[in-house]
């Protein structure tokens, strides 16, 4: 049965009625061409839910373009001065981390990289207001300073500046610094002013910094938000929109719905005293106290657009995840057979699809598997929350990474397994996962600053899981120094094949099993041009019939490029000698 609507709590009261009478066929909501804004999310429950083997679909109507908006109009505009215009943000709407501009994205203006040597570092904040130049900010309570430590980024707002000591929000703060005991092991050499690895800082959020169009920067007094248009943005005209709500659709214990063809767009992710504590893969530390561990069993998800909990039979195809403030979709809490496919992750501020949870042990119920991540494109997540990652699994089961196209990426591009070989994080529910045929270029850029991940990424014994078929070309290419790897089997990664793959221009090792408890892995047969990787440190891991040290791909290898990605197919294969 085909249904047409242009209000989705309409057609939700009547899908529910057509349910609860008995309705015995496939159901199809067939969703009016324009913007939906969202002051809440819609929540579909099992009340919600196809019935004896039927389905519910949501879709657009063919060719249009039905759009969940979690943003709001912002109108008002007015010359500042020295190019700039200015407008007055509703009451209600926190403070705004993106504004949208006749479709393109923009971001709080940045410094540059700011030199540290000489600042310290404690318990009550920073020192070097006056080097740094944020003693001579007309508003240092609104600045945002961010830092970049190996794999970790944190965001942590600044409450003021007295004499040369810069203050900063708690909890953020304190969780930003060692001695927390809630983060992984040895983690706390990954803390912001850490002396043992390098790290890098910018500030954000400043009027004197708004110098480079596409810009803007937030006034918490006024409530405005002042922007430097783009070359031929006329601001009187111009479309503007101001992200506002942080989830557009809830998928609560539903089970045999289809999401088509919809667009998901300009949700918000409200960043509070927590400010943003990477953990790892856009994970974070929240909250003053919390439980102790290493394991990274108490961190906490990024907001998504769309969130499917236990949910049963869900498919997602065809849709568009487009400007958004956190990630793109999460499945979650004992989500099965479920797939997300054919669909577009782009311009998000943190990762693009995230897959079950962090508990190693879950109840069956609550236990994520066999689930499909496949034939999408991701382009340009991690916007903002640079440790974040395009397509993230923990603790699951069967579940099918295929065919996706992964492009200009801060970061790792998938990663799978979590843990640490911690003691609780043994024999967990985690293993037969295929990740497969995927193309993932220009990850781990070196200009980003985010260091030690992998264009494919694992954790934790997981026996039966493949990596076969998948292109990597350029994981931080252009420096050798930082542990930027083509296939990163970490920690206590276990039993997993590494096969088949082309991997050509990494910074360092095309695949690394550096762990000696990172047991009985086994690479072969895959091609590459790098010369520097050495063998598998892993008890009873090998690397056997690999070709190194290419200088050009044999035809073998470029037809497994060729036919990688989320099409069109043959995808270009690029010669070793480009760059």
């Amino acid at each position: 049965m085909l249904l047409s609507f242009d209000d989705l709590d309409v057609a939700q009261n009547e899908v529910r009625r057509l349910l609860a009478a008995g309705q015995g066929q496939d159901l199809e909501v067939r969703l009016s061409a324009k913007a939906y804004a969202r002051t809440a999310p819609l929540v579909l429950t099992e009340l919600d839910s196809g019935r004896n083997g039927h389905t519910v679909t949501w879709s657009a109507e063919p060719g249009g373009r039905a759009e969940l908006s979690g943003g709001v109009a912002l109108g008002g505009w007015r010359p500042a001065g020295d190019g700039r215009w200015v407008a007055t943000v509703p009451e209600g709407i926190p403070t705004p981390r993106q504004l949208y501009i006749n479709g393109l994205r923009a971001s709080w203006a940045r410094s540059d990289w700011l030199e540290h040597d000489g600042c310290e570092i404690g318990p009550e904040g920073m020192t070097g207001a006056g080097s740094l130049g944020v003693a001579a900010y007309a508003r240092p309570s609104d600045v945002e300073m961010v830092f970049r430590v190996r794999w970790r980024a944190y965001h942590c707002p600044v409450v003021g500046v007295s004499d040369d000591m810069i203050r900063f929000a708690e909890p953020c703060w304190t969780n930003a610094l060692p001695g927390t005991g809630r983060v992984g092991p040895h983690w706390d050499n990954t803390a912001v002013g850490t002396e043992i690895h390098a790290w890098s800082m910018f500030a954000t959020n400043a009027l004197e910094l708004l110098t480079e169009p596409g810009h803007f920067v937030w006034n918490s007094d006024e409530r405005t938000v002042t922007y430097l248009p783009r070359a031929g943005e006329d601001m009187e005209t111009a479309q503007v929109v101001v992200p506002a709500n942080e989830q557009l659709v809830i998928l609560d214990g539903a089970h045999d719905l289809v999401l088509k063809d919809l667009t998901f767009s300009h949700t918000a992710w409200h960043r509070s005293d927590d400010g943003y504590v990477g953990a790892q893969a856009g994970f974070t530390l929240t909250g003053a106290s919390g439980p102790l561990g290493e394991a990274g069993s108490h961190y906490t998800k990024p907001a998504a657009a769309l969130t499917v909990r236990g949910g049963r039979r869900i498919t997602v195809s065809g849709c568009e995840f487009v400007h958004l403030g956190g990630a793109g979709a999460v499945l979650e809490a004992g989500t099965k057979d479920t797939t997300v496919t054919a669909c577009s992750f782009s311009h998000l501020s943190s990762g693009g699809v995230y897959v079950g949870d962090i508990d190693p042990h879950p109840a069956l119920d609550l236990a994520d598997e066999h689930n499909t991540v496949s034939f999408n494109t991701f382009l340009g997540t991690g916007a903002e929350f640079t440790d974040s990652v395009a397509v993230w699994a923990g603790y699951t089961r069967n579940l099918v990474v295929d065919h996706n196209t992964l492009e200009h990426l801060p970061y790792s591009g998938i990663s799978v397994g979590w843990g640490w070989n911690q003691p609780e994080a043994q024999d967990p529910w985690l293993g037969d996962n295929r990740i497969t045929g995927n193309r993932i270029t220009d990850v781990l850029r070196v200009a980003e600053r985010q260091y030690d991940g992998g264009a494919v990424y694992t954790q934790g014994p997981q026996r039966g899981t493949i990596i076969q078929g998948n292109h990597i070309d350029r994981s931080e290419y252009g420096t050798t120094a930082n542990d930027g790897n083509g296939i990163y089997l970490d920690e206590q990664s276990s039993h997993i094949l590494v096969a088949r793959n082309v991997v050509t221009r990494v910074g360092y090792k095309w695949v690394s099993n550096w762990a000696e408890y990172g047991v009985e892995n086994r690479a072969a047969g895959n091609w590459t041009d790098n010369t520097i990787t050495p063998a598998f440190s892993g008890i009873g891991s090998v690397m056997e019939d690999n070709a190194e040290g290419l200088a050009e791909l044999p035809p073998e290898a470029v037809r497994v490029a060729e036919r990688a990605g989320a099409g069109p197919w043959p995808a270009p294969v690029a010669g070793l000698g480009d760059h």
